[in-house]
């Protein structure tokens, strides 16, 4: 009869001890957090393994559908003699003898103008829950090849092999190109070949043939065009390789980012929810390199 009489007494203890006791109510709250923290655990790892699903996911289309895009070119490729004095010794004579020795090196020129044009088509890919946006881009370059002056780099003209002149147009993403592409200089067109270089620290090149005598700026300037049409992903870079170079860019992606050396003109940026309009104008003044 007291035990029984005792237990709720010592409940009502119990709960008034709970209550005044500040240690106790944080243990108790302790004990709740640890065990709220059980499932959360879990949600977290559901989570964070979703997030390497979503990135190799991401990587699979891109590798599939195309990559980012660097453009950089076009550039004139020109062979040009190069001469080197041997000295030999004749051991009978004990006296030297000077030979010339003739290699052929490059000279690597920019053009004075580059206007490049891209349209730019983005969309979503969805393999699965998972997605990535991708796009195509037609890209529309033109401009003007100066005869270069090469005397301060100690090259005569003579020495220039301009029969063997060729253009040279370094880029990624040679998977995503969808179309031939070639190289137009008045009505002729010179189609490009692929060098490819295993080297994810070089950029792949595209070389046209050797072009006609006409058709190299030795006497004259030359007006070129030539169009890329890429599926790519992530971004679009183009290198500003003209003396003035000039880019326009519209496309129909709403939340652009800016990135690079140069932002675009803010007195022309348009961005709206339909995409948005940008243009880029680059003098060879800004940059760190020289035009040849």
């Amino acid at each position: 009869m007291n035990t029984q009489s005792l237990e709720p007494e010592n409940r009502n203890k119990f709960g008034l001890w709970l209550k005044t006791s500040i240690t106790a109510r944080m243990l108790m709250v302790g004990f709740l957090t640890i065990i709220l923290l059980i499932p959360l655990s879990f949600i977290e790892s559901l989570i964070t393994e979703r997030s390497f699903r979503q990135n190799d996911v991401v990587a699979e289309i891109n590798d599939k559908w195309g990559n980012d895009v660097i453009v950089y070119g076009p550039i004139l490729k020109l062979p040009y003699k190069h001469y080197t004095e041997i000295k030999t010794l004749n051991e009978k004579t004990n006296t030297y003898i000077k030979e010339i020795q003739t290699t052929i090196k490059y000279s690597y020129i920019f053009p004075t103008t580059l206007d490049a044009v891209s349209d730019v088509n983005s969309k979503t890919l969805h393999r699965g829950n998972f997605e990535s946006a991708v796009y195509t881009a037609q890209m529309q370059f033109s401009g003007i090849f100066s005869k270069p002056n090469l005397t301060a780099r100690d090259i005569k003209d003579e020495d220039i092999v301009w029969e063997k002149a060729s253009i040279l147009v370094r880029t990624s993403n040679l998977k995503g190109i969808k179309n031939e592409v070639y190289f137009k200089i008045d009505n002729r067109k010179y189609a490009f070949q692929t060098n490819y270089i295993n080297n994810k620290n070089y950029l792949d090149e595209l070389e046209s043939s050797f072009l006609k005598p006409s058709d190299v700026p030795k006497e004259k300037d030359i007006s070129f065009s030539f169009n890329i049409d890429y599926n790519g992903s992530k971004l679009i870079q183009v290198i500003p390789v003209g003396k003035t170079t000039t880019m326009q860019m519209k496309s129909n992606w709403p939340d652009p980012s800016f990135t690079g050396n140069f932002l675009p003109n803010d007195e022309t940026k348009e961005i709206s929810k339909d995409g948005f309009k940008a243009d880029w104008k680059v003098l060879h003044i800004n940059r760190p390199f020289s035009q040849q």
